[in-house]
């Protein structure tokens, strides 16, 4: 339980989360942009394939959870799921960005298939990459270091994917229609080899042996940790709120501050800010615990996004406060899969059993169905403020954008400050 992870190890493993976010951040920030205002499918149907493939991955993301448990291989449990989905899930993203100049129908059906694709490979790859972090080492600090190299892993990629995206598909890109095809070539060219490196490179220490539950057995486990629970609803509620935002930021430049340019940076503001705090979340999740972290993370994103909203178009004030909603944002919900692998202590400490699988993926699961949301939410408050893609926008449609920016993500995020206060400690070995 004391093993010590080498510096080579920790960083490939942050490089594969790195990996994961520029995919997961170009496809949160642009592709329903990209969707509705260069490839010309209508807002109905950008909602319905976002929605419908982010609730079918969501089902993946546990069906991959318990397989894990019950996996047996020479390659461990979960490296057989990221040797065999990292390339199709690359070539899936790609194929999101060269939806063809065709019919209305045909476009509609190409893009929710490659999303769905995407969807269901990342789930497999993404729950593998999360239930690895609680198998690389049983030493709880060793954990939160790991942890510290994932969240800067994420800071760069999702830095790579605000600040870079726009500038890239402007130098390379092919005006018009296929405007994206050079950059996502680019992304996932990179991210194959950041995935591949981390699969060959990081190893399972712990918890080697399936999991001899069934399904019923493996999730009343589970439930015995409070904890485990609300840090389900939270990351849900969180990641809802975090992706309206996000997807909101462009259409906010664009036609609130007719500044269009202006959306990479308040992107990439929010990533600085995950850098630039990730070092020291350890440290502070240690003196302060988990409850308290959460609790003070989000009151700092709502405060901040109100003072946003009332900032209008005084860019530097914009610019601060999306750094420290930033900050605010990574204390909560950094550590994620850090106090997941807490509360798989809590449980077997508990019952004696240990089913990481399926907690890291009902986990990963909840995720996704507020991502779910987000883009149903997203697509259905623009169409009901009659949203017209590139063109003039009326006071309703401007409204929308404002409440998709702002208000909701704060009302998401303030139910969250709310169920800290159920986050229990029950485990001794653990930091929640």
């Amino acid at each position: 339980m004391d093993q010590k992870l080498s510096l080579r190890e920790k960083l490939s493993y942050g490089g594969g989360d790195t990996a994961s976010c520029i995919t997961f951040g170009v496809t949160s920030a642009y592709l329903s942009y990209y969707y509705t205002d260069v490839a010309g499918i209508s807002l109905a149907a950008v909602g319905l394939i976002l929605g419908t493939a982010r609730i079918l991955e969501a089902g993946a993301n546990l069906f991959t959870g318990i397989a894990i448990d019950r996996t047996t291989s020479r390659l461990g449990r979960t490296k057989p799921f990221l040797y065999f989905t990292t390339i199709p899930l690359m070539v899936m993203f790609f194929l999101m960005f060269v939806v063809p100049d065709i019919s209305s129908a045909g476009k509609t059906a190409f893009a929710f298939a490659t999303y769905l694709g995407f969807c269901l490979l990342y789930a497999a790859n993404n729950t593998a990459y999360g239930t690895l972090l609680s198998m690389m080492t049983g030493n709880v600090k060793e954990r939160l270091k790991l942890n510290n190299y994932k969240l800067m892993g994420c800071g760069f990629g999702n830095m790579i994917a605000s600040l870079c995206t726009l500038p890239l598909v402007a130098l390379i890109g092919t005006p018009g229609h296929y405007s994206f095809v050079s950059t996502a070539l680019i992304y996932a060219i990179v991210s194959l080899i950041l995935l591949g490196n981390c699969a060959l490179t990081c190893k399972e220490r712990i918890g080697n042996s399936p999991v001899k539950m069934d399904l019923k057995e493996s999730f009343c486990c589970a439930i015995k940790s409070r904890s485990w629970i609300m840090l389900c609803i939270i990351n849900c509620l969180a990641f809802l709120a975090c992706v309206l935002r996000s997807q909101s930021s462009i259409y906010y430049a664009e036609y609130c501050l007719n500044r269009a340019s202006l959306a990479s940076l308040l992107l990439t503001m929010s990533t600085v800010a995950m850098l630039a705090s990730s070092p020291f979340v350890a440290k502070i999740l240690s003196r302060f615990g988990n409850r308290s972290c959460m609790f003070f993370g989000f009151l700092i994103f709502i405060v901040f996004s109100f003072v946003m909203y009332l900032a209008g178009g005084n860019v530097p004030l914009l610019i601060l406060c999306s750094f420290l909603c930033g900050i605010g944002s990574n204390l909560a919900t950094g550590p994620a899969y850090s106090m997941c692998s807490d509360t798989m202590d809590e449980v077997e400490e508990l019952t004696g059993k240990r089913p990481q699988g399926l907690m890291t993926s009902v986990m990963m699961c909840a995720m996704k169905l507020g991502i779910a949301a987000a883009g149903m939410i997203f697509t259905t408050i623009l169409d009901a403020g009659n949203y017209t893609p590139k063109s003039a926008q009326v006071s309703s449609a401007l409204a929308a954008i404002r409440w998709n920016m702002f208000w909701l993500p704060m009302i998401f995020i303030g139910i969250c400050v709310v169920l800290t206060f159920f986050f229990q400690r029950s485990s001794k070995k653990s930091l929640l």
